[in-house]
């Protein structure tokens, strides 16, 4: 399902922009929905960062995550 909403025409210009000089020539509703879920990133890394055990675990995983050697067949 589709809808409209209404922008300003300087924010839908700046939202192309992006769309077409850092995401790929992604559409508008690409563009959004990538740029809402960079944000929603940011407010949970935000969160995380914010409880140090939780980050502390966070970053032993990634690290943990890092070191996994795998063998890709082809």
């Amino acid at each position: 399902m589709q809808t409209s909403i209404r922008v300003a025409a300087d924010t839908r210009d700046a939202l192309a922009r992006i769309a077409a000089t850092e995401l790929g020539g992604a559409s508008l509703d690409e563009a959004l929905r990538i740029i809402l879920f960079e944000h929603q990133t940011r407010i949970a890394l935000s969160r995380l960062a914010a409880d140090p055990v939780m980050h502390a675990d966070y970053l032993r995983e990634a690290a943990e995550l890092a070191e996994v050697d795998v063998t890709v067949r082809e």
